[in-house]
């Protein structure tokens, strides 16, 4: 089961940031600022968890946040 999960984080995080990295591409100021929206969604979405998401929803929720991040840093590094 750890290897599906783990598959699962990987294979969201993947498509999550190639989306996310094709958007900041064509407008890097809209990326930036579509993104900032869509982490508070998930952040409150990663705290709300009363109806059990489980292990599964967990690793492509997790995973969703990370490459929003990844990219997000990417963004307003420079």
């Amino acid at each position: 089961m750890t290897d599906y999960i783990e598959e699962r984080y990987d294979d969201t995080f993947d498509s999550v940031y190639t989306e996310l990295s094709d958007r900041a591409q064509r407008d890097p100021h809209e990326a930036v600022r579509y993104i900032r929206q869509t982490l508070k969604c998930l952040y409150v979405r990663q705290g709300n968890d009363w109806t059990g998401r489980g292990a599964i929803g967990n690793a492509g929720l997790d995973a969703s946040v990370a490459a929003h991040e990844a990219v997000l840093a990417e963004l307003t590094s420079s």
